[in-house]
């Protein structure tokens, strides 16, 4: 099959998604309640996505599937 054994690099992995109204406070939460599983993960293996709907803003983070730390609380 065509890519077959293709190398696609990291495939991260969304490991949490906080939605408006109070998005941020609920991340910021969620990462000081994380933040010993988190600190073993290098800065370059997590994304933090920020954006804006119409409700207002939203957080979604993604960690490389090769980095999961063991003892992540979900939100």
């Amino acid at each position: 099959m065509a890519g077959e054994l293709l190398d696609i690099g990291f495939r991260p992995k969304l490991v949490a998604s906080f939605d408006p109204p109070d998005a941020e406070t609920r991340f910021r939460e969620w990462q000081a309640t994380n933040a010993q599983a988190l600190a073993g993960v290098p800065a370059e293996a997590m994304r933090v996505e920020y954006g804006r709907t119409g409700a207002g803003l939203y957080v979604r983070v993604r960690i490389d599937e090769s980095q999961l730390p063991e003892g992540l609380k979900l939100p």
